[in-house]
C-alpha cells in the first residue's frame, strides 16, 4: 500500500505537465475550430486552472505545438521518474520542484494582473502569500505537486543520514584496528 501511495504522490507533476498538455491542446483546438464549442468549453475550463502555458507562449519562439510536444515530454519523462525512484533522484527533484514553482508562479502572475491598484503600498512590500487558484483542481495539483517535493526532500534527507551512518560504521571500525 504505502509503494502504491508514493507512486501516485510521485506521479503528482506529470499530472501537472499532462494538464498542462491538455490546455495547449486546448488552444489549439480553438484556433483551428473557433467555432466548436467544445473547443471554447475545453479552453475555458483549462484557464483557471493553469495559465503557465499563457506564460511559456510569450518566450520567443514557442508556439503552441512546441508547448504541446514540451508537456508530452515531460509527461512521459515523469511517468519514467515516478516508476524508477531510485534511479533518478535529482531529475525527480528538478522534475517536482519546476512543476510546483510554474504552479505558484503562474497563479501569482494571474492573481497580480489588475490595471491599477486603489490601497497604496509600503515601499519594498512585498506579499508573500500563496496565490491559490480559484478552481479545486488547481488547488489540488499544488498540493500534490507540494506533497512530491516533500517526497524527493525526504529521500534526500534519508540518503544523507544513511551515508552519514556508513560513514561513522566504517570510521568506527577502522579505529578499532
Amino acid at each position: 500500500m504505502r509503494v502504491l501511495v508514493l507512486t501516485l504522490v510521485r506521479l503528482g507533476p506529470a499530472l501537472v505537465y499532462a494538464i498542462g498538455a491538455v490546455f495547449a491542446a486546448s488552444m489549439l483546438l480553438l484556433a483551428m475550430y473557433p467555432s466548436r464549442p467544445f473547443a471554447w468549453e475545453l479552453y475555458l475550463t483549462m484557464l483557471p486552472v493553469l495559465r503557465l502555458p499563457l506564460m511559456l507562449l510569450s518566450v520567443v519562439g514557442m508556439g503552441a505545438w512546441d508547448l504541446l510536444a514540451v508537456f508530452t515530454s515531460l509527461v512521459i519523462f515523469g511517468v519514467y521518474l515516478s516508476f524508477h525512484p531510485k534511479r533518478f533522484l535529482r531529475a525527480r527533484f528538478v522534475h517536482a520542484h519546476v512543476a510546483l514553482l510554474g504552479l505558484v508562479l503562474a497563479n501569482a502572475a494571474a492573481s497580480t494582473a489588475e490595471a491599477g491598484r486603489v490601497e497604496a503600498s509600503m515601499p519594498g512590500y512585498v506579499d508573500w502569500s500563496l496565490p491559490l487558484p480559484t478552481a479545486l483542481l488547481g488547488t489540488a495539483l499544488i498540493i500534490w505537486a507540494a506533497l512530491a517535493c516533500v517526497s524527493t526532500h525526504a529521500e534526500i534527507i534519508r540518503r544523507i543520514l544513511v551515508r552519514a551512518s556508513i560513514h561513522r560504521l566504517l570510521t568506527h571500525r577502522a579505529s578499532l584496528h
